[in-house]
């Protein structure tokens, strides 16, 4: 069967880069990696590259975008699979934790730090921020909806609980108390535990 070029070309042709990219973004973060790289990384021409992905600033972002939304996946079928409300918050514990050494996320923070950014950037990089708390607010809503929490403002619990669990890794790594991926996962599990003695209904 002959297969027409088209469509379906042009799509696994920007698979291939975004997927050449991302490993080029993990290895070595974001200011280091050229798009003359990721062109001899992806074998394409240059008029391809930037035929789907016109500047460095676009192919980054939505190399980070498919990342959350793939981190978001899996929790959505993880959670799927437990019923409970505590055992579930649990759960996104560890799904942080198993993500705490996931490289895209320093390089995110090396690119929004690099330089000013446009104002459209700025509302992508917010609406990353945003995307990856949606799990946390989702089921935070849930927890007040059901009683088994205190009702508060959600927008406020969404930025605390959001900060205990992307800061729980990064300070542990900052004093050197994780020796191993198990001691993250049981600071998570600990810090999940602290959270629920202060906002679980009595």
């Amino acid at each position: 069967m002959i297969r027409i070029k088209g469509r379906s070309d042009g799509e696994e042709t920007k698979k291939r880069i975004v997927q050449k990219a991302a490993q080029l973004f993990v290895q070595k973060g974001y200011g280091a990696v050229t798009m003359n790289e990721v062109c001899s990384a992806a074998k394409v021409s240059k008029g391809s590259l930037y035929h789907h992905f016109p500047s460095k600033d676009e192919l980054f972002l939505y190399v980070v975008e498919d990342d959350t939304e793939q981190w978001l996946s899996q929790w959505a079928e993880k959670s799927s699979s437990i019923s409970g409300l505590e055992e579930r918050f649990y759960a996104l514990g560890e799904h942080y934790a198993n993500d705490f050494q996931n490289p895209l996320i320093r390089a995110l923070e090396e690119y929004a730090r690099s330089r000013p950014h446009s104002d459209e950037v700025h509302q992508r990089l917010a609406q990353l921020y945003e995307s990856a708390s949606e799990a946390c607010r989702n089921l935070l809503q849930e927890g007040m909806d059901s009683g088994y929490l205190v009702k508060g403002d959600l927008d406020n619990y969404v930025i605390v609980v959001s900060g205990l669990l992307e800061g729980v890794a990064r300070v542990s790594e900052i004093m050197a108390a994780a020796k191993a991926p198990e001691d993250i996962m049981q600071y998570y599990r600990e810090a999940i535990g602290l959270l629920l003695q202060g906002i679980r209904a009595r």
